[in-house]
This record gives C-alpha cells, structure tokens and sequence, in this order.
C-alpha cells in the first residue's frame, strides 16, 4: 500500500500539469485578500508599539510575522497565476509578467520616496543618498546601514529580485523548478539553523560566505516565498486535492494562531529559523483551506471591514512608515508628543489608513487598473 502510494507521489511529480484543478479557477479569492488584511495589521500595530499592551502575551507582536504572510501568499499567487497562463496560452509571456509587476510595484514606492525626499529637505532628516539609491533601485536587503523611514522598503527588494529570477525557471520547466525549489527550501533552513546552532564565526572559514549567502539571499523573504510557490505547485500537480479534504470548522483559525504564536521569539519552544520555517507552512495551510470560504476563519477574512483592509494592504505598508515606533519622534508628530499612548496610537493608524485610502482611491487604482487590463480580469492583489 505504501509503495503503491509512493508510485502515485512520483507519477504525478513527473507529470506535466495540463488543466487548472477546480479549486483554482477563480481569478479572485476574497479570503486570500483578508489574509492579507490580517497580515498588515500585524505588521502596523506591531510597528507602532501594540507591544507596550502585549508583552506579557504569548502574542507578542512581531511585524516579521505579517511580513512572512505577505511572502507565502505572494509566492503562491504569483505561482498559480504564471502556471494558469502556460496552460492557456502554452508559455508564460514574461513581458507582460514583469510589466504587472511593474505596475505593481513601482509607481505607488517612487510615490513615497519622492514624498520622502521632500521631507527629507524639509526636515533635515539626514537620510542619506546611499539609502535613497538602495530604496528607488530595490536592494535595501542587502547588509547596509537601516534608515528607518526606507527599512520597510527591503521586502519591496526581496520581491522585485526574487521575480526576475525565478519567473524564468518556472516557464523553462515547471518539474525542475519544482524540484529546485523543494531543494532550497530543505537546503536553506538546514544551514541556518546549523549556523544558529554554530555561531559563524565557528565554522571553517570556505563555509562563512555560503551561509551569509544563504540568509540575505534566501532566508530573509525568498524562504517564505518559496513555501507559498511549493503549495501552488503541490495543487497543480493534485498531490493536494481539496475535494478529499474535509478540515473541522475551526482548523484554520487554530493553524493562524498557532503560527503567529510560535513565531514569537518569546514563545517557549521557540527555535530560530525552524520556528519561522513551521510558522509559514502553518501559513501555507491556512491559505489551502481558505480557498473553499466556508470555515470560521474565512468567514472573518471575508468581512467587508478586513476585506477594504487587504484591498490597501500595499498602500498601507507604505505610509505606515512615515508613523513608525512607540513615541511621536518624527517631526511632523511632535504635537502628539505628550499625548497618552493609546491616543497616539489611533492618531497613527488614522492619519495611516487616511493617507492609505487617499493613495490608494487617486493613485494606487489608476495602476491596478492598467495591470488588469493585461491580465483580462480582476486583480488578485498579488
């Protein structure tokens, strides 16, 4: 029976993918977007000092946590939308793919980093034009000095090189990607938690650089993003088939909150990089069975309230920024400086989610709107 089994998993890895299973038809799915309502709250509130009110809770805020759901969920969007497109169309049109992303990605970032720049001579706020380049031309991830109004702008770095890469592998052959994505991500978490177990500085000198390789290349973003990509593929491939899975009513609501739990470092058992690691495949089934809508999580994450939310998610991570920390160090909050800390904290988020939905309703949509129109349909928030 096991062997058969077996035979089964290795007949259909080694199948071409010929047709979208039922469960991914749909070009929108509404609780993917409430996830990623939930996952920039966690990122704002966190952010903005909520731990002043939960540091002696087992949920400890932790913004990395809403950062890693954005990676899943983008790693698995992006992934199912390039594989519906080699089914329809026979190859994935990587023109059009890097103009979505585009469109995606730019024109709201060079937004806020023009509006940076103005109050950076305005204020005299020291960022220096190193920062400035690294921001506008994406490579804040790597290992250089943290400018706190442009840090947020090293997961727009790990996106943007992580889909001029890949992209490419998954249209050559979607079995080898498939393969070299399930090597990395085994390989990847293996050497940092070897290395977190063996401080660098311990190991023979040839292994230093292929570990710091392995977690500014791979582990911070790219890890996760893989995750999101694998469970993408495993659909395709029906090595997952949602028909013969029946999960109880409250089993995706218990998967998120064991996640954010067991990735805060403050959790009992936690591990470094094995926690983050289990965290995020936690992640990966919470988005599996979301996609039916029909369990208590989705229907939270199918609120209109959390719905709008996920609707400005990027917007939001963008300004969010301009707010960052516990006090009212910046410049322009200075009158809210003697303000009690929950008052400054709906001061935040509301001056946030106005400039949000301003962003988002006169700029933002004017983008999403052109980037729907090469896809043919609605955009998915990916």
């Amino acid at each position: 029976m096991v062997i058969g089994y077996l035979q089964n998993v290795k007949r259909k890895l080694g199948s071409p993918i010929v047709k979208v299973p039922d469960i991914l038809q749909p070009s929108y799915f509404p609780a993917l977007d409430g996830l990623r309502g939930i996952a920039i709250l966690l990122v704002i509130l966190t952010h903005f000092g909520i731990n002043k009110v939960l540091r002696f809770t087992p949920f400890f805020g932790d913004s990395r946590m809403g950062v890693d759901i954005f990676f899943v969920l983008s790693g698995f969007l992006i992934t199912t939308l390039l594989i519906k497109e080699q089914i329809k169309n026979g190859r994935v049109r990587l023109k059009r793919f890097y103009l979505r992303r585009v469109l995606r990605i730019i024109p709201l970032a060079y937004l806020f980093l023009t509006g940076l720049l103005i109050l950076n001579i305005n204020h005299h706020l020291a960022i220096s034009a190193l920062d400035f380049a690294a921001s506008f031309l994406f490579f804040k991830n790597l290992p250089l000095r943290n400018e706190p109004y442009t840090a947020h702008f090293w997961t727009l770095a790990v996106e943007e090189q992580f889909y001029l890469v890949f992209p490419f592998l998954l249209s050559f052959s979607i079995n080898r990607y498939f393969f070299a994505v399930l090597f990395v991500s085994i390989t990847i978490v293996a050497i940092c938690f070897v290395n977190g177990s063996h401080p660098i500085d311990d190991v023979y000198i040839y292994c230093r650089w292929i570990i710091k390789v392995s977690r500014y290349f791979f582990w911070k973003g790219p890890m996760f993003i893989l995750i999101g990509s694998l469970l993408s593929i495993l659909l395709f491939k029906q090595l997952i088939v949602l028909n013969s899975i029946h999960p109880p009513y409250f089993l995706s609501f218990i998967l998120l909150t064991s996640a954010i739990v067991i990735h805060n470092k403050y959790f009992v058992g936690y591990m470094p990089y094995i926690s983050e690691y289990f965290s995020a495949i936690l992640i990966a089934w919470v988005i599996l069975i979301s996609l039916r809508g029909n369990d208590f999580l989705a229907r939270i994450l199918c609120n209109s309230a959390i719905l709008k939310i996920g609707l400005w998610s990027y917007s939001l991570y963008i300004w969010q920024e301009l707010f960052i920390g516990a006090n009212a160090w910046q410049p322009w909050m200075r009158f809210l400086k003697n303000c009690p800390f929950y008052l400054l904290l709906f001061s935040k988020l509301t001056l946030t989610f106005l400039i949000s939905y301003v962003s988002y309703t006169f700029f933002e949509s004017k983008f999403l709107s052109m980037k729907k129109s090469l896809r043919g349909d609605r955009p998915t928030r990916s």
